[in-house]
């Protein structure tokens, strides 16, 4: 009896088996990082293809009442340039003067935003901090240059390591400075005190290092994050 090379050419059976399946599932599944979107093949200010690709695209952000629920929505893409958004000064979740009703006085009414973001691309370059929302008042929106004071940064970095393809939301605060304002035929509401347009921006706090801010199209900061916003607010009553 040949036990021994019976169980030999069994076990180099069951071997090459296990292996053939292996591999397939390998094969069937492939374990590779997601390819980039062709969202990310993103432009300078200047139209010009960027140096690297943009991680993300802003879908759009959402302006929630004290209870969470959706006032308004501002779309990423495209934009109407002369849409606002006017939530009512009721619905903020804090207002710095609740008691204003005459005509002239005013404060600040503040609202939640929730960015909703969509992977587009994995990282050029690891983030060092982390990943940063910041905001600009400034006419030239998303052409400003890199001087200090020209935007701020908005809370502190964090993470967004999820997938190409899956999105996620940010929530900050957007304040709305108003006062109360005789708008005609008797009716007297609060306004905002100016137009109140923000450019809101969400970069990777490396790779905004790496491109040549000495030299246009990179001297503009639009064309060093990931992506930009313009949110025009005004306010109801």
């Amino acid at each position: 009896m040949h036990f021994p090379r019976l169980f030999t050419r069994v076990s180099l059976f069951c071997f090459y088996s296990l292996l053939a399946v292996a591999l397939s599932c390998i094969k069937d599944h492939d374990l590779s990082p997601p390819a980039n979107l062709p969202e990310s093949a993103c432009l300078t200010i200047g139209g010009t293809p960027r140096a690297y690709p943009c991680e993300f695209v802003i879908e759009k952000v959402s302006i929630l009442a004290e209870d969470g629920s959706v006032l308004a929505e501002v779309l990423g893409a495209n934009p109407d340039p002369d849409k606002f958004v006017s939530p009512s000064r009721g619905r903020a979740k804090r207002d710095s003067n609740p008691g204003a009703a005459a005509v002239g006085e005013g404060g600040d009414a503040v609202f939640d935003a929730r960015m909703t973001l969509k992977r587009v691309a994995r990282p050029s370059f690891p983030v060092t901090a982390g990943y940063q929302l910041s905001a600009t008042s400034n006419s030239a929106r998303a052409g400003i240059l890199h001087t200090p004071g020209e935007r701020f940064n908005i809370g502190t970095p964090f993470a967004l390591d999820m997938p190409v393809g899956e999105t996620r939301d940010v929530t900050f605060e957007i304040s709305v400075p108003y006062e109360i304002s005789n708008v005609g035929g008797g009716v007297i509401r609060p306004t905002a005190r100016s137009t109140n347009t923000k450019m809101f921006f969400i970069e990777n706090d490396n790779t905004t290092l790496q491109f040549n801010r000495r030299n246009p199209p990179y001297t503009f900061v639009g064309s060093v994050v990931e992506d930009y916003i313009r949110v025009f607010v005004s306010i109801n009553r």
